[in-house]
């Protein structure tokens, strides 16, 4: 199946997703929610969902939680990523973050391991994948985070003419989140396709247009409001 056909698919996908929470946004509590239909749709709208690996053995083109090639953090409004040797305030090393959903290139497969495919031994990925990524055959074709806020904003403006928290809370989560993806991509031959989908309930019309304002000037993001 040609890489072009899979990243048609993975968008005929979020569409689908993206109707779904506009006639049904009470569907969904979380996040997660979301991206476990997304896998759903998408794992039944792909001709061909599995590639075998230089070993023969069966994978599914489709993962969630797919470990970052990087050690990074994301705590507070921020997204950075931390050498191997920084160390948390704690003393420790840094985790590696992860992706709600990857759709893995078969051509990727079909060189590797199911050891290093899975990519959960940081220092083997490291050595014997990193060094040898193509920019030709990236090894993740698409790869997706999930944001929602399931119930209406409160006004742009609270008492006083301040932005309310709550809106200045979600842009700065949707941001962290497309910075992941965007340093994701940034690695060579690793990321081909992103998108932060990013969905709303409700909320006043001023609120709706500031927030696609606001957040269409990342490209990584798509937003999705239900009324």
């Amino acid at each position: 199946m040609a890489y072009e056909d899979i990243i048609a698919e993975v968008d005929s996908s979020i569409e689908e997703l993206c109707k779904e929470f506009r006639s049904r946004p009470t569907l969904f509590y979380t996040e997660y929610d979301m991206a476990s239909l997304f896998y759903t749709l998408l794992l039944r709208s792909l001709p061909v969902s599995t590639a075998r690996d230089r070993d023969g053995c069966e994978h599914l083109l489709v993962h969630m939680e797919y470990p970052t090639p990087f050690r990074c953090t994301m705590s507070g409004d921020q997204f950075a990523i931390k050498g191997d040797d920084e160390r948390t305030p704690a003393g420790t090393p840094y985790q590696r973050g992860h992706y709600a959903i990857v759709v893995l290139n078969p051509d990727f497969i079909k060189g590797y391991s199911y050891e290093l495919i899975k990519a959960k031994d940081y220092e083997l990925y490291k050595k014997l994948v990193l060094p040898h990524l193509d920019r030709a055959r990236p090894a993740i074709l698409y790869g997706l985070a999930f944001m929602l806020h399931g119930d209406p904003f409160p006004l742009l403006k609270e008492k006083g003419g301040e932005r309310g928290e709550v809106i200045d809370e979600f842009i700065a989560q949707v941001n962290k989140g497309a910075d992941q993806l965007a340093a994701s991509k940034a690695i060579p031959g690793f990321m081909d396709r992103t998108r932060m989908l990013t969905f709303a309930k409700g909320g006043a019309d001023e609120v709706r247009t500031f927030l696609l304002k606001t957040l269409s000037e990342r490209l990584e993001v798509l937003l999705c409001f239900s009324y």
